[in-house]
């Protein structure tokens, strides 16, 4: 089995109530207990008001917030799967795609 990073963009702040928020959450929660049982590693959302953007040990270009960002990157996700075409058809299925842009990734194996 390989792992696959599903990188989550979106090209545009969304601003959404709690509710629809919870809503949202609940589908992707669905989503990986039905589709992905057994293959959801890990994952979540990141932070847009708070990260950096080093250049070197001693420059850093950007100390957030990120959300002015062109392709704002969301969150991430890794899933196993036996390649990246079972990966693909299983990120189809993901509810974020309404919304969002979902790149799919092989990691490496680091031995």
């Amino acid at each position: 089995m390989n792992q696959f990073m599903i990188i989550v963009k979106g090209k545009d702040p969304i601003s959404v109530s709690p509710e629809e928020m919870q809503e949202r959450m609940n589908k992707f929660g669905a989503w990986v207990q039905n589709i992905l049982s057994g293959r959801y590693v890990s994952g979540g959302p990141l932070d847009e008001n708070e990260g950096r953007l080093l250049k070197s040990k001693k420059e850093i270009l950007t100390d957030g917030p990120f959300m002015d960002s062109k392709e704002m990157i969301a969150g991430h996700f890794i899933i196993n799967a036996t390649d990246i075409d079972e990966a693909t058809e299983l990120t189809k299925e993901c509810p974020l795609l309404d919304q969002f842009v979902l790149e799919v990734r092989k990691l490496k194996k680091m031995d």
